[in-house]
């Protein structure tokens, strides 16, 4: 095991830096949308996604792996995509929960680096917009 460790170590690059965190929901409805908004802001090719049901509904979850983004490739913006019509709320889908959840975890997530730059999105079925 340990020349395993060793030969992993070897292979791993030197530290890189994102442009940005995006933390989306999985829903595949979106996805084109969100890709033509982060190109539309530059950052296309160089931002770290976390993609959980729900995007910041499961607080916990995410939060865990958005600490290992901010600890390994050192973000400066913080991008949370909620969206219009998602399964992972159910019945209490209206924006102001989005909103709520994703401003509870952006405000845990400058604890941690508190120079990030957060924006705070909605990705409906016309397009992007700030919550």
């Amino acid at each position: 095991m340990g020349n395993q460790t060793a030969f992993f170590r070897r292979q791993m690059s030197p530290k890189h830096k994102a442009q940005a965190l995006a933390i989306t929901c999985i829903d595949y409805r979106f996805q084109k949308t969100i890709d033509e908004d982060l190109e539309n802001r530059g950052l296309l090719g160089s931002v770290d996604r976390i993609a959980w049901p729900g995007a910041a509904k499961d607080h916990d979850s995410v939060f865990n792996a958005a600490q290992v983004s901010l600890r390994l490739h050192d973000p400066d913006q913080l991008l949370i995509y909620e969206h219009v019509d998602c399964g992972a709320y159910g019945k209490d889908n209206s924006e102001g929960t989005h909103r709520a959840n994703a401003q509870k975890l952006a405000a845990d997530l400058i604890k941690i680096k508190p120079e990030l730059q957060i924006t705070l999105l909605m990705a409906t079925f016309e397009g992007i917009k700030e919550i």
